[in-house]
């Protein structure tokens, strides 16, 4: 209960601070990680191996400390155990540390945990700055903030290889009761963890609230009552004969109902729970999807049900917790990370190509109406996406990406429309909502559209034409009402005259066509204004010498901005000197760009560029993919339509 509850009293530790729920932006986590170098630097710190003699407790020692945090260890050790089964069993642990440093649980992986061990990441060992220089753990410690840090972020070169997320645990009075962290492998790690685990240690921290707040019971009346009252949550508690015994005001609201206590009712029947089958399969019972006819209008729930059981494990009856479909899906895109970050002031840029799209995106921002965006890739397609978004009357709901090219044609159907339970082998028995829905109220980006399937596009027409979605397996049909931008780096008018795209969808897609400037088109200003921004954003306080600005604006960037970007990261990495000079850019393939002089058509000048790009690399087909600014499946799959061979 204690994942959805927030209180405030008027008592000693009894106010929640929605602030700790802030993450740091990469810019200012970058900022701290830097700093902790210095101070690491100044505390000596073996930047090749972990010291031998780093403070470590004795048996006597760590017993105690861990019966000084028996309480809060009560919660944490389960809370690890729930936030472990989110992620890959072999490639993740997670550990909690104590306020003052010292390590006193390590759960998961036990290839994590041997790696981790052999750094001095046992039980009982401190890993404070003096300690061990800049981690996760360390940093966290330090500043009290979510931290993430990945491969060479570590101060100690032993860690690198490894990253690691870590979450600040807060006690009473904002002290800092200990560190949550999970570790894993680069591979494996996703930009989400660091939020995952900041829910985990926000969830903890609540947890230990209602601990607390339980011990003060006898001086609040009706404490229980106000729990359930104040939760965000439909909360409907039921007996063994299916009557109910309570439903809190959220759970009034949501099913359009008064006076529910103590009654049976159509609503719960139309649920078909069975107690029993609750009781011997809980996990069958979580986050089920339904939709009820509620005095005429449709409810669109997801619920859990959970069996409420005597201490001799005798039957009593169930809880319910639900929430609506809509709140469901905000809190998803919140989690996700599918907010449009982007606004019209963040795009760099002033030549007169690059702001005559910034004016024409400023125009469509204000409609509703289609965009088409066109350019070729790494020209900032998604960014203009989410900045029409942000200018839009629907900034505040979801903003959905998906990369149309990147998805198998026979997966594409259900992430878009979604599919109800058991539709096909390998589906969710609970089903799941599409793209589309997902976006409702929103804003679809429907990227790399002139790579889709000719099936897909026509699925795809009819949703544009009639404003309804139909998942998999379903049979009734749902409205929806999504702001549809479109991008590709395609020539869409060739692809009609090959048969590759249909002229219809085309005119759908193309009411307000933006074409994005490649970044040659663009001129020295703009490359200098954007190499300047990426120094800023990657190492603060580094200048751009003259002969490297010379180098970078008489390159033709065959991947545009994010070949810029990616060449001004990995040159950042080489220049120790605090001035980025010529010979920290490497510049991996030569201008493959055609001048005024070469013919062929854009479908031969692509294949080339493909070729060229993938012999530089010496066939290094994601070296290739990350230089031309695509993904391997859609580079492996222009490989195969040009006959290109690689080694």
């Amino acid at each position: 209960m204690a994942s959805f509850l927030s209180f405030q009293f008027n008592g000693s530790d009894m106010k929640y601070q929605t602030a700790r729920d802030v993450i740091p932006s990469s810019e200012r986590m970058q900022r701290e990680i830097i700093a902790s170098h210095k101070r690491s630097q100044q505390y000596g710190i073996n930047r090749e191996k972990r010291d031998k003699n780093q403070v470590r407790l004795s048996p006597a020692e760590f017993d105690a400390k861990v019966e000084k945090n028996k309480e809060i260890l009560t919660v944490v050790i389960p809370s690890i155990s729930d936030f472990y089964e989110l992620l890959s069993p072999e490639e993740f642990m997670v550990a909690y540390v104590s306020g003052d440093g010292y390590i006193l649980h390590v759960a998961g992986s036990e290839k994590v945990k041997s790696a981790f061990a052999k750094r001095q990441g046992l039980p009982g060992y401190r890993w404070k700055e003096e300690d061990v220089g800049a981690t996760a753990i360390s940093i966290c410690l330090k500043r009290k903030i979510p931290i993430q840090l990945n491969a060479q972020d570590y101060y100690c070169r032993q860690a690198h290889g490894s990253c690691s997320c870590a979450a600040p645990v807060f006690g009473k009075q904002d002290n800092l009761d200990g560190v949550l962290v999970v570790v894993g492998l680069n591979s494996v790690f996703h930009p989400n963890t660091l939020v995952m685990i900041t829910m985990a240690a926000r969830s903890i921290e609540k947890h230990m609230r209602l601990l607390r707040r339980n011990h003060e019971k006898l001086l609040y009346t009706g404490f229980l009552d106000s729990v359930i009252e104040s939760a965000e949550t439909g909360i409907l508690t039921l007996d063994r004969e299916m009557r109910i015994l309570k439903i809190n005001k959220k759970g009034n609201q949501i099913l359009k109902q008064r006076g529910l206590d103590g009654k049976q009712n159509s609503i719960i029947e139309s649920l078909s729970l069975n107690l029993e089958d609750i009781q011997l399969n809980p996990k069958n019972w979580k986050e089920r999807e339904v939709s009820l006819q509620i005095d005429k209008q449709d409810v669109h729930l997801y619920y859990s049900a959970r069996p409420v059981v005597s201490e001799k494990n005798e039957l009593l009856g169930a809880v319910l917790f639900f929430n609506e479909f809509k709140d469901i899906k905000k809190l998803a895109n919140k989690v996700s990370g599918t907010k449009a970050i982007f606004t019209f002031d963040l795009l760099v840029g002033s030549s007169k190509s690059f702001r005559k799209s910034i004016d024409l995106a400023i125009r469509a921002s204000q409609s509703s109406s289609t965009v088409l965006l066109l350019g070729e890739t790494g020209t900032g397609k998604e960014l203009f996406a989410q900045a029409i978004h942000n200018g839009s009357k629907r900034r505040e709901q979801a903003f959905i990406p998906i990369n149309c090219g990147a998805i198998p044609s026979e997966l594409l159907e259900s992430e878009l429309f979604g599919y109800v339970g058991g539709a096909f082998t390998g589906a969710s028995k609970n089903g799941r909502p599409g793209k589309f829905e997902l976006a409702d109220g929103g804003t679809i980006l429907l990227d790399e559209i002139g790579d889709m399937q000719h099936d897909m596009q026509v699925k795809l027409l009819r949703v544009l034409q009639t404003g309804e979605v139909q998942r998999i397996g379903a049979n009734k049909v749902s409205r929806i009402d999504a702001r549809i931008i479109a991008a590709t780096h395609v020539d869409l008018q060739k692809a009609i005259k090959h048969n590759r795209f249909r002229t219809d969808l085309f005119y759908r897609l193309n009411i307000i066509e933006i074409t994005l400037p490649p970044l040659r088109e663009r001129g020295p200003e703009d490359i200098e204004a954007l190499a300047l921004h990426f120094i800023k954003r990657f190492s603060p306080g580094t200048s751009l010498s003259s002969d490297a600005l010379e180098k970078l604006v008489n390159y033709s960037w065959p991947g545009n901005v994010r070949e810029l970007e990616n060449t001004i990261e990995r040159g950042l990495h080489l220049c120790d000197s605090g001035k980025l000079q010529a010979t920290h850019i490497d510049l991996q393939v030569k201008s493959t760009v055609p001048n005024k002089g070469t013919s062929g058509t854009l479908r031969e000048m692509e294949q080339e560029l493909i070729n060229t790009t993938i012999n530089a690399c010496h066939g290094n087909m994601a070296q290739s993919a990350k230089i031309l600014g695509v993904s391997r499946t859609t580079l492996y799959r222009k490989v195969k339509e040009f006959g290109i061979e690689t080694v």
